[in-house]
């Protein structure tokens, strides 16, 4: 078997492991803090036409985008006849095409994230949004990892922290908006944790469990150039017509001068002086 053979079983294992885990009483109150947060950030967002990539349940609500895909790796995968199958670092799409793309805990186990993360903002618009979700390794549930527990979806991935994040986006001309955080119950008992949530998102602590990363594409800024000063575009084409007047009526500036004769005294041995008049207006080389 190739590797990427291998790859591709691996991630669709992956895959069924996830839709497992967001089954469960912990992974349906994680999936809930962060649809709960989600609709705080797309709130009156208006958008038309969106993407969503990740293995649980769909986040996006259909009453508030009025056009939105799903995605499967393999056809058995799929749940409606309308999902996107393909790999998720080669889609099928136009170049951007949709104004929203969300990446829901896909980057931790995609077999090339950087490949897929190029391709999601492939496909985001230059006025759209790229929307990004993962598991956070410095939040609350970052020392469960050392457990190295491997029934748990989350605790399999390779967590990725928002600095590298921010280095990835960059690469592709994606500046982050802002990064939100969620998910901040510490153990799955805990009373009241709808309290606590709406307590640490107000806050905005960077001790979630996951966090969610708002991008969008970094456009080149224009210098304005300065028009050149010209009065008769500011004033209207009626100080044009009295400059023009004006300079026809005023006198020429070169005027005709009369010639002017030099005297030079020549001697004569007699001791007379005789004066030769030499006119300037007369041509070189011409003896007076």
């Amino acid at each position: 078997m190739s590797n990427h053979h291998a790859d591709q079983a691996t991630f669709s294992e992956q895959f069924l492991a996830g839709q497992r885990y967001w089954q469960t009483s912990h992974g349906r109150r994680q999936w809930q803090a962060e649809k709960q947060c989600l609709h705080q950030l797309l709130a009156r967002s208006g958008v038309q036409h969106a993407l969503e990539l990740g293995v649980a349940p769909p986040l996006l609500a259909h009453d508030s985008i009025r056009h939105r895909i799903g995605w499967a790796p393999q056809r058995e995968l799929a749940e409606h006849s309308s999902t996107l199958i393909c790999r998720p670092e080669a889609l099928p799409l136009a170049d951007e095409s949709l104004e929203l793309v969300l990446v829901h805990h896909l980057l931790e186990v995609a077999p090339q994230p950087t490949h897929m993360l190029r391709e999601a903002a492939r496909v985001t618009s230059d006025s759209g949004r790229l929307i990004l979700i993962g598991w956070h390794p410095l939040g609350i549930a970052g020392p469960a990892r050392l457990k190295r527990c491997h029934e748990r979806f989350y605790q399999r991935s390779r967590w990725l922290t928002p600095g590298r994040l921010r280095d990835w986006l960059r690469f592709i001309d994606f500046n982050i908006e802002r990064i939100d955080y969620c998910g901040f119950v510490p153990f799955e008992n805990t009373p009241d944790w709808l309290l606590m949530e709406r307590w640490g998102r107000r806050h905005n602590l960077p001790l979630g469990r996951a966090w969610i990363i708002s991008a969008k594409r970094q456009m080149c800024r224009m210098i304005p150039l300065k028009q050149r000063f010209d009065p008769a575009a500011m004033l209207g084409s009626k100080v044009s017509a009295l400059a023009c007047t004006s300079h026809e009526s005023a006198e020429p500036l070169h005027t005709a001068l009369p010639a002017v004769t030099s005297e030079k005294p020549l001697p004569d041995p007699a001791g007379h002086v005789h004066r030769e008049k030499r006119s300037s207006a007369a041509p070189p080389g011409v003896m007076a």
